[in-house]
């Protein structure tokens, strides 16, 4: 049996453009032929504010669903923000699975990069399944000299396994989504905040993630998988 799903609810162009509300714009990404990804950018007003490049988790609310997370977080600091849905969700194309999904944050960091941001001055965030995708980028950043200020897990573990999408992925092997390979290459700050009754991905498991990484430990007491905003702001925005 399959632990997690692939949870995919799919919008067309007009529920999708309702989204660019409150400095919001809806960003199409070019990450294989024929195949996009459309996703939320809102732009700092400051050419020297800091941005957040924000790996969502695996949600039938993709992109309205994290959008009200980042407008909550950010409040009323001059921050960029920037997500993508993964292939297959939402409005973009394609199929999701590991190495794709992997590949297509790298194509997202430059077109951050187009839009002006630095890695000096950027934070790439990683919620969920977004935080066994987020180490591997930064791993690259690294090796190519463009560490980020820091790599933020949240709701995290070592392994995610996810049915394969399709009507036969039931009779597959999982997709197979972990950060932890990706930690010898890491050299950024690295910061590991997970709700103390998380029961989708228990806190055990971050804990393993952040000995792994050297990481700091942020437990968010009381909180679970997806009830821990309101506290990673009060711990994490803005340090």
């Amino acid at each position: 049996m399959h632990r997690f799903a692939y949870w995919i609810t799919r919008k067309d162009d007009a529920q999708v453009q309702a989204l660019a509300t409150n400095g919001w714009v809806v960003d199409r990404l070019r990450v294989a032929p024929g195949v996009d990804l459309v996703g939320l950018v809102r732009p700092p007003i400051s050419s020297n504010a800091r941005w957040v490049l924000f790996v969502p988790g695996n949600s039938t609310t993709l992109l309205d669903g994290f959008q009200g997370v980042l407008n909550d977080l950010r409040g009323d600091d001059d921050v960029g923000l920037a997500f993508w849905g993964y292939r297959g969700f939402d409005a973009s194309g394609g199929t999701p699975n590991p190495a794709a999904l992997k590949s297509d944050l790298a194509k997202q960091w430059l077109r951050l990069q187009e839009l002006g941001a630095t890695a000096n001055r950027t934070e790439v965030w990683g919620y969920s399944l977004g935080s066994a995708i987020a180490p591997h980028l930064v791993a690259n950043m690294c090796s190519a000299m463009q560490a980020p200020q820091r790599l933020v897990l949240l709701a995290t573990g070592p392994e995610i396994p996810v049915r394969p999408f399709g009507m036969f992925g039931r009779f597959k092997s999982s997709d197979i989504y972990e950060g932890v390979s990706a930690k010898g290459r890491v050299t950024c700050p690295v910061v590991v905040a997970q709700g103390s009754v998380d029961s989708v991905m228990p806190i055990d498991g971050a804990k393993k993630l952040a000995k792994a990484f050297g990481a700091q430990m942020v437990v968010l007491e009381g909180s679970g998988h997806i009830d821990l905003w309101a506290d990673a702001r009060r711990e994490l925005w803005g340090k």
